[in-house]
């Protein structure tokens, strides 16, 4: 396995990964079309959350932003069709898996993860851990007492990288014997747990609700700092003994290594605008999202933090690559 990151802290080489010209006071930007590539599929929570960003974006910089979805490949595809685009009209909105989970996890990645310059993060997402509705277990700490009471006989499922590998490392720190099942995407892991064919599953918030409220599915445990607004009667894994397993789930807005600073901080600066405007912060909180836009400095320790959490999932199955 190799790590393709550059051996000081992700923050220090994306945040000076070049020499960057300076923008002339003639030179006006955008003067067309920006073209937003996202490796998210379309009509997806992530991918909505893009288009009222795409659009708040527009109007603030004058010009079109158009989402351009190219899933697949744990972000690969778009990442690289990102890099790879000559043009200067372009943003990256993404996951933070491209650089915190790829470079971990596989041998030969195609592009270098610190060409992808964080701008501002766009909208937190509330990760939660879900059980069957047979399970007997009303919570996290209940759900972690019944696995040690019955190793092997738990199954779970994860949404593809970071969040799987956090919650993997959550369970060899409990030393819990669970069993993994992967599905092509989270919708399908939730219908299984309605089912009751799986006993547990790790997503974003967004995705469970809607099966908790109908009652095929229990919310034990929100994963981040602090509890869901949409769900604030389900507590933090830190409320219920485990302040180790905090994870955030985040997406945000990225631009190309030779974007000018200036730039840069006229991006940053729309966005965090957009992530403020009352029907941007309402709309998300419907669908289990918090508006949150960020300095650059702030979403690269975003990232870094992530990163970190994705090392010791991966240390806690030996290091393995998928």
């Amino acid at each position: 396995m190799t790590d393709r990151l550059p051996r000081r802290s992700w923050l220090a080489a994306t945040l000076g990964v070049a020499a960057m010209r300076p923008v002339s006071a003639t030179e006006a930007w955008p003067s067309r079309p920006i073209r937003m590539i996202a490796p998210l599929p379309a009509g997806t929570l992530p991918d909505i959350t893009m288009r009222l960003f795409a659009d708040g974006l527009a109007r603030r910089l004058g010009q079109p932003v158009v989402p351009d979805n190219r899933p697949g490949g744990e972000g690969v595809v778009a990442t690289t069709a990102f890099l790879n685009l000559n043009d200067d009209h372009k943003l990256f909105f993404s996951f933070a898996g491209p650089i915190t989970v790829n470079p971990l996890t596989m041998e030969r990645l195609p592009y270098d993860p610190a060409h992808l310059i964080p701008l501002s993060s766009a909208a937190l997402d509330f990760i939660v851990v879900a059980g069957a509705p047979d399970l007997p277990a009303d919570d996290l700490r209940q759900a972690v007492a019944l696995a040690r009471a019955r190793p092997g006989a738990l199954a779970w499922a994860a949404a593809p990288g970071a969040i799987g590998l956090a919650f993997e490392g959550f369970a060899a720190a409990q030393r819990l014997d669970l069993l993994r099942t992967s599905y092509r995407s989270p919708p399908d892991a939730m219908t299984d747990l309605g089912a009751g064919r799986i006993q547990l599953t790790v997503t974003p918030l967004g995705t469970a609700l809607p099966h908790a409220q109908a009652g095929r599915a229990k919310l034990l445990a929100v994963t981040n700092p602090a509890r869901a607004p949409a769900a604030p009667e389900v507590l933090t894994t830190a409320e219920q003994g485990f302040p180790d397993y905090a994870f955030q789930g985040f997406v945000g807005v990225f631009g190309p290594p030779d974007m000018p600073p200036a730039r840069r901080l006229a991006v940053s600066e729309a966005v965090r605008a957009v992530a403020a405007e009352p029907e941007i912060v309402r709309r998300l909180a419907a669908a289990g999202q918090v508006a949150h836009g960020s300095t650059p400095e702030a979403l690269a320790a975003m990232i870094a933090a992530q990163r970190a959490q994705v090392a010791a999932g991966l240390a806690a199955r030996g290091g393995a690559p998928r």
